[in-house]
């Protein structure tokens, strides 16, 4: 039986850092983890300082297009780029 690959969850959202909010588009992948806790990755697309400022200060919170709040982690970023890739918390 071969298994079905979840498609990513795309869209505008909002990156808060320092209590600062910039517009970001987001790509996110939510797994079940264990225990049934939500797991999940992405990537996010927005201005480089923006994306270098949230990987150094690594927990950020990630407002999707529907409202939702997310507490994320990221975790790469390559200076002076425009995508970074993220954990949820």
């Amino acid at each position: 039986m071969a298994k079905i690959q979840k498609i990513p969850r795309t869209g505008n959202g909002a990156l808060t850092v320092a209590r600062e909010q910039e517009a970001v588009l987001f790509s996110l992948l939510v797994t079940n983890g264990p225990a049934g806790r939500k797991a999940g990755k992405g990537s996010l697309t927005g201005e480089p300082e923006v994306l270098r400022q949230a990987f150094r200060a690594g927990d950020c919170r990630l407002t999707l297009d529907d409202g939702v709040a997310l507490n994320i982690a990221v975790v790469a970023h390559t200076d002076g780029g425009d995508t970074a890739y993220f954990e949820l918390r």
